[in-house]
């Protein structure tokens, strides 16, 4: 069974996760890029229902430091299912029934999750937003809420019947690449910075 969607702070996603897995489905891959996760059915051969705990690094790990990070939560009766040594969340989910319910050994770790993942969504959002900030500035002749201004062919508007369609067919195309890039780069920005808000800046 494939899902997708879309989150604002690592609680969410962790309660999410593990509210489908009780209801008799495990995680088994999860694609952070399209917000895709992947779950099989429990069968009765299955000893367990287990439980997914989310990490968050913010920061790459050489191959060694990350086969240490990998080992360190092994031997705690997780293992890791998705995520990357470059960073990014690490999704973990317990191997057999008698590990811990939780990765962290206190509070203070727990909140630290949280500051990195709010520091590292301000990152982008900033860079995403700046962007736009930078995009908008240099091509001044543009109003982006003005459909008719994303088109520069002099005299468009005037035009009539077949010309005016093959023209408008015509720089369509370059008109998407030219514009498209700035609302994505919006969307993003937005989503990150609510990330941020959602997950705090400290």
């Amino acid at each position: 069974m494939k899902k997708f969607h879309v989150f604002l702070s690592l609680d969410s996603e962790e309660n999410w996760i593990n509210t489908i897995q009780e209801g008799g489905y495990r995680l088994d891959w999860v694609n952070p890029y399209l917000h895709c996760y992947t779950f099989q059915a429990l069968t009765a051969d299955d000893q367990f229902n287990p439980y997914t705990r989310l990490d968050f690094r913010d920061k790459g790990m050489s191959r060694r430091d990350y086969q240490v990070y990998r080992q360190f939560f092994s031997d705690s009766g997780w293992r890791l299912i998705a995520g990357s040594r470059h960073g990014g969340i690490q999704y973990l989910q317990q191997k057999t029934a008698t590990s811990d319910r939780d990765i962290f050994s206190d509070e203070q770790s727990k909140a630290s999750v949280k500051r990195r993942f709010g520091r590292f969504s301000f990152a982008y959002a900033t860079f995403f937003l700046t962007y736009v900030f930078v995009y908008w500035w240099m091509t001044g002749n543009i109003n982006f809420l003005d459909i008719k201004s994303w088109y520069l062919t002099p005299g468009l508007w005037q035009m009539q019947g077949e010309w005016f369609w093959k023209a408008v067919l015509f720089e369509t195309p370059f008109v998407l690449m030219r514009v498209a890039p700035l609302f994505i780069f919006l969307i993003v920005g937005i989503y990150d910075l609510c990330r941020t808000i959602q997950n705090g800046y400290r």
